[in-house]
């Protein structure tokens, strides 16, 4: 019967078949593409999950950093094993000046982190060896460090004063004479009210 059909119509019919058929491949083939396309990605991800290296705090606990400051050779930031000793740290600084009081040094004390190591030079064996975090924050609590008698390293205990800004408290005191008030350290280049805000209770001008 479908001979008999007008041969247009019969390309019409033929050519919606092909279109039709065109259409289901076209589907087919573009689900499985999309499903692989998706398992593909997933065993990317897998494998970046797998091969991504575990992230590290900031602080490495098997490592204390600690500052050595003064009679040292090279007085600096450095960074050791934990359960390492202040002797190891002298060593890492290379070592005491020939003017380094050393007779009242506890070599032996386990470092901890952020802990300030200060050699004093002789004449200096008034002022603390070893300071740990814990050691700067009770000054609050105990004897105020005096803006007129301190030493550098004295005021470089103190929290946001490193030897720059030691050094400039030293100079304003040597060039402008006697702190008055304890207001006045905000005079100092360096010292805005945020860090006075952390020292006013901290410092005296007795």
């Amino acid at each position: 019967m479908i001979a008999n059909w007008p041969k247009h119509i019969v390309a019409v019919i033929l050519t919606g078949i092909a279109l039709i058929v065109s259409v289901v491949l076209f589907l087919h083939f573009s689900n499985i593409g999309e499903e692989e396309i998706e398992e593909m990605n997933w065993n990317f991800a897998e494998e970046l999950e797998e091969d991504k290296p575990e992230i590290e705090a900031a602080a490495d606990p098997g490592v204390v950093t600690v500052d050595m400051k003064g009679a040292v050779m090279r007085p600096g930031v450095y960074q050791l094993h934990e359960g390492s000793r202040v002797f190891e740290a002298i060593e890492s600084a290379g070592g005491l000046l020939p003017d380094a009081f050393g007779d009242g040094i506890n070599l032996a004390q386990l470092l901890v982190d952020e802990m300030v190591i200060y050699v004093p030079y002789l004449g200096e064996e008034e002022i603390p060896l070893t300071m740990g975090a814990e050691t700067q924050s009770s000054n609050a609590a105990g004897a105020k460090i005096s803006l007129n008698k301190a030493s550098q390293a004295e005021l470089e205990t103190l929290p946001g004063i490193g030897p720059a800004k030691a050094e400039a408290i030293l100079s304003y005191r040597e060039e402008q004479g006697a702190f008055q008030s304890v207001e006045e350290l905000m005079n100092v280049s360096g010292i805005g009210p945020k860090s006075f805000e952390k020292l006013q209770e901290l410092v005296t001008v007795q």
